[in-house]
């Protein structure tokens, strides 16, 4: 049966298009003498009004313009019948020459305007017979339309049933191809549903590909689920939406789909194990492919149902199993891709059978139809294999439980997750299901409580403090952090984290707006503790009065995460290239006279913080020693002895070393900037076409609202650099020389450095070396602009003369 159908049946769309073709004539003919007919009549219905009214038409065809005289008697003598094989025919005129006579008469870097037409629609417009963006350019006019589902059914174009393995592999790896192109951002409808048989699972016969669709269809509600959910996705990002009718089809039930991918499974591995060895090993590779999408659909799939989990802890465990498998599988398939059929070379359709690129080019996409290239297979496992990595990486975010080393989690996660928004999208979900949870069922407020304690450890939020139970106290911070929670600030920091690189920035500037009545906030709870303090001292009462006074911790938490929203905002400039290298030198200049001195500042106060109440607590602890009995008492100090050596926890040591070789990078930076500017080694823009002031204000705009930092002007900083260029060059290059050699030091001296550590090292080690030799003389009449080379660093680049 299978020898025959091969030989009988096509394996191609010709006869499908040919059989659909002769359908359109049909139904053209009938229209035209349905048209003729209307015609006729309306014919006979205006001359019946021209004969009762004198008065000539408002508006005639020639007088509107919008045509030519051959094709207004072509639509009046009614030769303009359409059908679906041939390009509609419409008013159109050739403006082809007037457009290049009017182009030429623009220099190079002007821009055409009108009211209605400027720079914002030009850039969204479509050019029109541009391949890439005109998509029906790829159409002929003798081109047949494409078959649907039924049609290719009826001639045979696609099989139903007894799939050889090799055609298995080769749709299961097409599907995989397709599904990576739409996380990609491409169209669902020009990528996945291009697959016919998505459009009718039910009525595939074969069951191994029966299974594996209806898992894809089902694959997608999920996935787009998730992303609507994490609501981090931007147009340029995903496309949500598509031809949802064919999604509606058929029901979708997620639930069922492992089992019954695991069912199809076991049903070919006992095939297998009766077949010849190299019939066994292209059948198992059908199992691999169908045992990936289980544990890959298991995975994705919990991460939808992380709402509802009574564990999240259990619930990520299980998610993380499940990736394991399929990580496992990944390398099993790729060894195996060339055992399937492969696309036709110049063909546009991922597989022979089965799809039709062009089934939806004449539908009504949500976006306008693109030039849409389809990853190719080896390519597309890579990114799955990558994508799953991330998963599990995202895991383990389950392990903070408090807000800044979640906070941390976050911003490292985004560097590396790049641009697939299905990852940025999980680790959202696995982190927080809605605003006012975190972790599964805990409260936002309840986990910022406990992100504060960990911090620095405030002792009005120690339940075993005497003064956690003072209910004035409990009513400031009850307000506090529902001020905090309405603010939506901190959580929205964390979700900003999940959006790409540019939309981050963006978002932002907006964000440091919002930290600024929090400041006041928390200024305004330390200030009342200061003030509970007095007034327990007063009354008697020395423990409330030394936890409460000099309190400085929720201010201190509050700047710590505004500082770091500026640096961020700040230095995300340089990697996203926004930057003009005149304006390097006030961009470096800001972190390193501010912002990383007060990162470093808040940091040491809060260890300072947490040293002076160990010290308290040990102080607390001699005097219940010295106060009890003699015996007991004895005893008691033997066992306390270790304590006296007990070192002091520093826990941000790390992190205020690492501030520290920032800010001598940033000085290196700044210093360096201003001795090639001053050298002439710097291209300026023209005087009459730039304003440093204006520049200067638009990139810390952002800022000016906030009262702690201060914001800076233009004018103290147009002081401090007149300041700094009163020394010479070789004065400015030794000095820049100095920050590189102590930013090195620094690095040096971390013990077991990540790879961000040995990049920077090195950025300092070179930009030393080079500030050393321009000190020198070296290339002292040569003025060219070096060149700043990013590619080890985001923020910092490696200076490299010409």
């Amino acid at each position: 049966m299978h020898g025959t159908y091969a030989s009988e049946q096509p394996t191609d769309f010709q006869a499908a298009t040919a059989a659909a073709a002769a359908a359109a004539a049909a139904a053209a003919a009938a229209a035209s003498a349905s048209v003729s007919a209307m015609r006729t009549t309306a014919e006979q219905r205006d001359l019946e009004r021209e004969q009762s009214s004198n008065e000539p038409d408002e508006w005639s065809m020639s007088e509107c313009g919008f045509a030519d005289s051959e094709v207004q008697r072509a639509i009046r003598g009614g030769s303009a019948a359409e059908d679906i094989t041939q390009y509609p025919i419409h008013g159109w005129v050739d403006v082809t020459e007037e457009f290049h006579d009017a182009c030429s008469e623009l220099l190079p870097g002007e821009l055409a305007q009108d009211m209605l037409f400027g720079l914002f629609e030009a850039m969204s417009a479509i050019e029109i017979m541009d391949p890439k963006m005109d998509v029906g350019m790829g159409f002929d006019k003798f081109d047949l339309p494409p078959p649907s589902f039924e049609a290719a059914v009826a001639m045979g174009a696609i099989k139903l049933d007894g799939l050889e393995p090799a055609e298995l592999i080769g749709i299961f790896d097409a599907l995989f191809a397709c599904l990576v192109s739409w996380l990609e951002g491409n169209s669902m409808d020009q990528v996945l549903f291009t697959c016919l048989y998505l459009h009718a699972p039910s009525q595939i016969q074969d069951k191994a590909l029966r299974v594996f669709c209806t898992a894809v269809r089902n694959l997608i509600v999920v996935i787009k689920n998730i992303i609507i959910l994490a609501a981090v996705n931007e147009e340029e990002d995903f496309q949500l939406y598509g031809n949802s009718a064919l999604l509606a089809a058929e029901k979708a039930q997620p639930s069922t789909i492992a089992g019954l991918l695991k069912e199809v499974e076991d049903e070919l591995v006992r095939k297998c194990k009766q077949l010849t060895t190299i019939e066994n090993q292209s059948l198992m590779a059908v199992v691999h492919r169908l045992r990936f999408m289980r544990h890959l659909f298991q995975a994705i799939y919990q991460v939808e149902l992380m709402v509802g989990a009574e564990s999240a802890e259990e619930a990520v465990n299980e998610i993380y199993k499940n990736l394991n498998v399929a990580s496992e599988l990944l390398p099993l398939i790729k060894r195996t891709i060339e055992r399937g059929t492969q696309p036709v070379e110049g063909s546009e359709a991922p597989n022979p059978m089965g799809f039709s690129p062009r089934i939806h080019d004449r539908s009504q996409p949500p976006t306008f139809p693109r030039s849409i290239k389809i990853r190719e297979r080896p390519a597309s496992y890579q990114f799955l294999e990558e994508m799953v990595a991330r998963f599990k990486y995202a895991c383990k975010v389950i392990r903070y439980k408090d807000y800044y080393s979640a906070l941390n989690f976050f911003i490292e996660y985004s560097r590396k997750s790049g641009h697939c928004i299905l990852s940025r999208s999980v680790l959202q979900s696995l982190f927080s299901s809605s605003i006012r949870l975190a972790h599964g069922k805990q409260s936002m407020k309840q986990f910022l409580r406990h992100s504060v304690q960990a911090f620095n450890s405030p002792p009005v939020l120690n339940a075993k403090h005497p003064v956690a139970n003072d209910p004035k106290v409990q009513q400031h911070l009850e307000t506090f952090f529902r001020y905090c929670i309405n603010m939506n600030t901190f959580n929205q920091f964390i979700r900003l984290c999940g959006f790409n690189r540019a939309r981050q920035r963006d978002k932002l500037a907006h964000l440091i707006e919002n930290f600024d009545p929090l400041q006041v906030d928390a200024a305004r709870l330390d200030s009342l503790m200061n003030q509970l303090a007095n007034d327990r001292a007063m009354e008697g009462n020395e423990s409330h009065a030394t936890a409460l006074k000099h309190s400085t911790h929720f201010s201190t938490w509050v700047l710590y995460n505004c500082f770091r929203a500026m640096l961020i905002y700040l230095m995300s400039g340089f990697e996203l290239e926004l930057y003009a290298v005149h304006e390097f030198l006030y961009i470096y200049w800001y972190p390193y006279e501010f912002l990383v001195g007060f990162l470093v500042s808040a940091l040491t106060r809060t260890e300072n913080i947490l040293l002076a109440q160990e010290e308290y607590a040990e102080h607390q602890s001699r005097i219940q020693l010295n106060g009890g009995g003699s015996g007991s008492g004895s005893k008691n100090r033997k066992a306390a002895k270790p304590k006296k050596n007990k070192k002091q926890q520093r826990p941000y040591r790390q992190e205020i070393v690492y501030y520290h070789a920032l800010l001598s990078l940033c000085g290196g930076m700044y210093k360096a900037m201003g001795a090639l500017t001053k050298d002439g080694r710097v291209r300026l823009p023209m005087s009459k076409f730039d304003n440093e002031e204006i520049r200067y204000n638009r990139r810390f705009a952002p800022f000016v609202p906030l009262t702690s930092p201060p914001p800076v002007s233009y004018a103290e900083f147009k002081s401090i650099r007149d300041h700094m260029m009163l020394n010479s060059v070789e004065e400015l290059y030794s000095l820049a020389a100095k920050h590189f050699d102590q930013a090195r030091n620094v690095l040096e001296s971390i013990q077991n450095p990540e790879q961000e550590i040995l990049d920077l090292l090195q950025i300092a080690r070179t930009n030393f070396v080079v500030m050393n030799v321009l000190a020198r003389g070296h290339q002292k009449d040569l003025k060219r602009q070096p060149e700043f080379d990013f590619s080890k660093h985001s923020y910092f680049p490696i200076i490299k003369l010409k």
